[in-house]
């Protein structure tokens, strides 16, 4: 069990990722874990997830039992490579485009969680153009869902891949909880990166996230919506990884 304080909580989650080897090098690793004969969760973080970790004991011990993080956010990658390990940077949106785009996942079955259901029809004829399959999906409030029933679907349609588009905290808890109960397959947490593709929801141009600053576009997008998280809370987040990456935690 995870200490109470932020501090601690960062720490803990610093320290798992860098002992434990579950840091992304690439978006390769992602694929190349063995989802095909297990579950395998991915979590991706960014600085509300640092901010949800130091604030919650829950976030912080589902974000501690995923078997692989990647960057999502320029400052975990940024701070695992200062301190020598070799972590890449790999969004939420890079995993979502791969099964848009490789044609070495063509034949996939995809479920998704969260959304809406005109999204998901959208992003099933998107999918069909790499032939791969949206074979299930679940939308309205998650809080509501039965999550043993939902495990049972997934697992009835043969999914490989299980996207969570379900904004923090809600997604990661769930994502452990499933993961917990299907036979295999890669579970991850995408975020609005459904949206993004679908155009549901809008995405910075690639410049600009080249340059680590989609969260200075989406800011400018929607600032009543994501001002105090990207004004107030990402900083908090910030300092306190950047601790623990100091200490050597």
């Amino acid at each position: 069990m995870l200490t109470s304080t932020p501090s601690t909580r960062v720490a803990g989650f610093w320290r798992s990722c860098a002992q434990d080897g579950r840091l992304v090098t690439s978006l390769a690793d992602v694929f190349a874990a063995p989802w095909q004969t297990q579950p395998v969760r991915v979590q991706t973080v960014n600085l509300q997830h640092v901010h949800l970790i130091a604030t919650s004991q829950r976030a912080a011990e589902a974000a501690t039992a995923a078997d692989l993080v990647s960057a999502d956010g320029w400052p975990l990658a940024y701070l695992a490579r200062r301190a020598g390990r070799n972590c890449a940077r790999v969004t939420g949106r890079e995993i979502v485009d791969a099964l848009l785009r490789d044609g070495a996942l063509a034949g996939r079955r995809v479920a998704l969680l969260g959304t809406r259901a005109d999204v998901a029809a959208a992003f099933a004829d998107r999918l069909a153009g790499n032939d791969v399959t949206l074979a299930w999906s679940q939308h309205g409030d998650a809080r509501t869902w039965d999550v043993a029933a939902v495990a049972r679907e997934v697992a009835a349609a043969d999914c490989d891949v299980v996207l969570i588009a379900l904004g923090a905290p809600l997604g990661e808890p769930l994502g452990q909880a499933l993961a917990a109960l299907l036979p295999r397959g890669l579970v991850v947490g995408v975020g609005g990166a459904v949206e993004m593709v679908t155009g549901d929801m809008p995405a910075a141009p690639g410049w600009i996230g080249r340059v680590g600053l989609e969260w200075a576009y989406r800011l400018a997008c929607q600032p009543r919506r994501l001002g105090r998280r990207y004004l107030v809370e990402s900083p908090r987040a910030l300092l306190l990884l950047a601790l623990a990456a100091r200490a050597g935690a």
